[in-house]
């Protein structure tokens, strides 16, 4: 059964007081005292009032007290304590003292969250404490969560920032890219046959910022803006004989990740980034060559909250085919 704590009108009643303090507090001193964070509207000599500019800077609208610019078009900030916090989470929206959702399921008619009020007559909110929503997990054992009666349902609140976060990489377009090697696919070049015993040069052969990175995308809805960073971490590679058996199998990773394209040298010598040493080239005959991207996506709120997103998309194969070197003798 779901309870309703005492917290809920406890804050009524501290705000209640707090008020009265103030008023009184006003109607003894002469000059308004604004704190440090406070706007004040301006007047000119004419009478014309300046109003208070709002965090993007359109000029109207001020501040709602806790922190949330209202009326100027600015991106909305919420704060708690005189700290930025999310606007919106998985457990509702702020209102200044927790994150506020409509109660999944209602309590049942008699249960003291309602206190008083029957079923369809208003509905049930669930309070959740700033410090309970960033820790997670069960919340409704957490201390200072509550339930409460509501004339109103919660107001409907946008994405998170983990769920901007995620539309921002899905923008990327990620992948692994197209394979270059040495020998090249038989897909791009049917006569293609390297020679069993050398090194074997590997690399992402179409270069841009969805296949090597880095790659910056934003998302935002609601007045909450994710700005991401993806960085290529690393590319496996493995080389399989026809019947799928794993011949060769490599990490290239940090700088060395996108490889080097051959450049004509000498095909003896190795890859300088990434590629198989000539010890793994000892199979000939048609081989898979498979590669497997791995990102890390490094984002940021604009509320201040920051997260980490691994992402993998499909790997990409193609063949490539080794042949044995053959040494003619004439007499």
């Amino acid at each position: 059964m779901l309870t309703s704590q005492g917290t809920h009108i406890v804050r009524c009643v501290l705000a209640a007081s707090v008020a009265t303090a103030v008023i009184l507090l006003a109607a003894l001193v002469p000059i308004p005292m604004a704190a440090a964070d406070e706007c004040i509207p301006a007047t000119t000599p004419d009478g014309v009032e300046v109003p208070c500019e709002s965090s993007g800077g359109s000029g109207n609208g001020g501040d709602d007290g806790e922190g949330n610019a209202g009326g100027g078009g600015g991106p909305r900030i919420c704060r708690d304590l005189g700290e930025a916090v999310p606007c919106s989470t998985e457990y509702g929206g702020w209102d200044g003292d927790c994150y506020v959702r409509n109660a999944s399921p209602q309590p049942p008619a008699g249960d003291p969250a309602w206190e008083g009020h029957e079923p369809g007559d208003g509905i049930v909110l669930e309070c959740t404490p700033r410090h309970c929503a960033e820790a997670g997990g069960d919340v409704v054992a957490c201390r200072g969560h509550s339930y409460y009666w509501s004339a109103d349902p919660a107001a409907p609140v946008g994405p998170s920032a983990e769920e901007l976060a995620q539309r921002a990489v899905a923008s990327m377009n990620l992948t692994m890219g197209q394979i270059g090697s040495t020998p090249p696919a038989a897909s791009r070049n049917p006569n293609a046959v390297g020679a069993i015993g050398l090194p074997i040069w590997l690399w992402i052969a179409n270069r841009a910022e969805n296949t090597v990175g880095p790659i910056v995308r934003t998302a935002g809805e609601g007045g909450l803006s994710v700005s991401a960073t993806g960085e290529l971490d690393r590319v496996e590679w493995t080389l399989a004989a026809s019947n799928g058996a794993t011949v060769g199998a490599i990490t290239c990773d940090g700088a060395n990740a996108p490889g080097t394209p051959y450049d004509g040298r000498n095909s003896a010598e190795p890859s300088p980034t990434c590629g198989f040493g000539a010890d793994l080239n000892n199979s000939p005959g048609a081989l898979t060559l498979t590669g497997t991207a791995h990102w890390v996506v490094e984002w940021q709120s604009s509320g201040g909250q920051r997260g980490q997103i691994l992402f993998t998309p499909p790997s990409t194969s193609t063949q490539i085919r080794i042949g044995e070197l053959q040494a003619l003798v004439q007499n």
